[in-house]
């Protein structure tokens, strides 16, 4: 398979040279493609900013006054809904139709699926989150939009799922690459995991232990089954395209595949730990969350093998500097994630920020960067232009870069500080004297944060209109 791997990767940089030779290149949907990006690229500048907002009341609670929809609760839905499934599911969707028919030397079964699929899914979006700011909520965590809402983004899932699982089984490819295993995976799981989330746990008969053990299941298979694989799809697809280098092992992939399918989904009562739920359950999920290191360093040894040789355009090329951060934090996501499931460490942690700063290092600090990696390699490409601008390209990196470090770094410390004081028996309300000092920190961070997306989203749609025409876009 090692050798198998080596013509999926040159293949793609094969397809990328005749693209970048002709924007009509045949097996691309560029319309397709742009209504998925330019979907996601709202939900980007959205979502976001809806996080800062929400970050804001936490020290001036009287910000954008009394009226339901600006409140807390709807306000942190809508930021955490916003990023998860508008931003990067709909991000992600979009580079899976650039991806697919590439690795597969076949277009698009049936475009029009695609098509039905990012207009479902979005009015699904709208329905969900405008929803949850007039009231309409489940009560589950991550899946608090409304049944009807679900029912738009399951069709609409559905429809995509069809089409490029149909694309996939008609390729011209001998082999299935490793990013169509994780691409496969992450929408097969998800289509079970948002059922039983967000349909089977609504039942009226589901209550108590048994619905915060399904919630669990779901909760953390959103991040495990759906944005890690479809994140790792995108990261083994740049790797060798961009670097002009075979996947350093294409054994290590499977491995790291397979462990994740293995592991991951015993891993959501983790978040129960001490509860009613049975302690053989949660032991089997430490159990499981420790073995999430093995599928972590495999695509992490993957990544530093591929990259062997080619460290120089780390330094000088935006899309290589978002993919090695993002694997630098994957990383640190591996250390951090396990050990704050062991039962030691979370009479410390849990309930405090420390779990908060863990959420966004995995989804943001991770597979948001990726997701940018992919646009900035993606739409010179299908548009046939530069990319707008290097500088704001670089600008947007930084500010991503110091603002989710400050924001995650007093996160983790404010959460450890809070949570020795509980244990001190220290009162609920005077730790949150404490914390206000670090709360305005975390507010800084995720406004320079937020600038930086808004700098992507300009940057890309800029590119994609008035970007400099060229037969060959650069790797900026």
């Amino acid at each position: 398979m090692a050798g198998a791997i080596e013509v999926h990767s040159g293949a793609a940089a094969g397809h990328d040279e005749k693209l970048s030779a002709s924007v009509l290149e045949p097996l691309v949907d560029r319309r397709i493609i742009y209504a998925w990006g330019l979907a996601a690229l709202f939900w980007v500048t959205w979502g976001p900013w809806a996080g800062f907002f929400t970050s804001l009341k936490f020290n001036f609670p009287w910000l954008l006054g009394d009226w339901f929809a600006t409140l807390y609760g709807p306000m942190r839905i809508s930021h955490t809904q916003g990023v998860a499934y508008g931003w990067f599911s709909t991000g992600s969707i979009a580079f899976a139709h650039y991806m697919v028919p590439k690795l597969c030397s076949r277009p698009l079964w049936k475009p029009g699926l695609s098509w039905a699929g990012v207009i479902l899914w979005n009015i699904g979006m709208v329905l969900g989150i405008g929803g949850v700011h007039l009231g309409f909520n489940q009560g589950l965590e991550f899946a608090e939009m409304n049944l009807l809402a679900d029912v738009f983004i399951t069709l609409g899932l559905s429809a995509t799922l069809t089409n490029l699982f149909m694309t996939i089984a008609n390729r011209r490819e001998p082999k299935i690459y490793v990013s169509l295993w994780y691409l496969m995976a992450g929408m097969t799981w998800t289509a079970i995991n948002y059922i039983v989330g967000n349909f089977v746990a609504a039942l009226p008969n589901s209550t108590g232990a048994n619905s915060a053990a399904m919630n669990g299941f779901f909760l953390h298979n959103v991040v495990g089954l759906w944005v890690t694989p479809m994140g790792a799809s995108i990261a083994y697809y740049l790797l060798p395209v961009t670097t002009r280098n075979p996947l350093y092992s294409h054994k290590l992939s499977m491995i790291g595949f397979w462990a994740l399918a293995f592991f991951y989904p015993f891993t959501g009562a983790h978040h129960y730990l001490f509860s009613p739920i049975p302690d053989w359950v949660e032991t089997i999920a430490i159990v499981s969350s420790l073995m999430l290191i093995v599928p972590v360093w495999t695509v992490l040894a993957n990544f530093w093998g591929t990259l062997k040789g080619r460290w120089d355009l780390f330094a000088n090329t935006v899309v290589v500097k978002f993919l090695v951060l993002g694997a630098v934090y994957y990383l640190t996501t591996c250390f951090q994630g396990p050990t704050q499931a062991l039962r030691a460490l979370q009479p410390v942690i849990h309930f405090t920020d420390y779990v908060v700063g863990h959420a966004h290092l995995a989804l943001f600090g991770v597979f948001s960067l990726w997701t940018m990696a992919a646009f900035y390699y993606m739409i010179p490409k299908l548009a046939g232009r530069e990319v707008y601008s290097v500088g704001l390209a670089r600008l947007n990196f930084w500010l991503t870069f110091f603002g989710f470090l400050f924001m995650a770094l007093i996160l983790w410390i404010a959460g450890i500080v809070q949570g020795h004081m509980l244990i001190n028996n220290t009162d609920w309300p005077d730790t949150l004297d404490v914390l206000g000092f670090y709360w305005h920190i975390r507010t800084i961070g995720g406004f320079l944060m937020d600038v930086g997306m808004l700098c992507f989203a300009y940057n890309i749609i800029a590119t994609m209109f008035w970007g400099k025409p060229s037969a060959n876009p650069r790797l900026v």
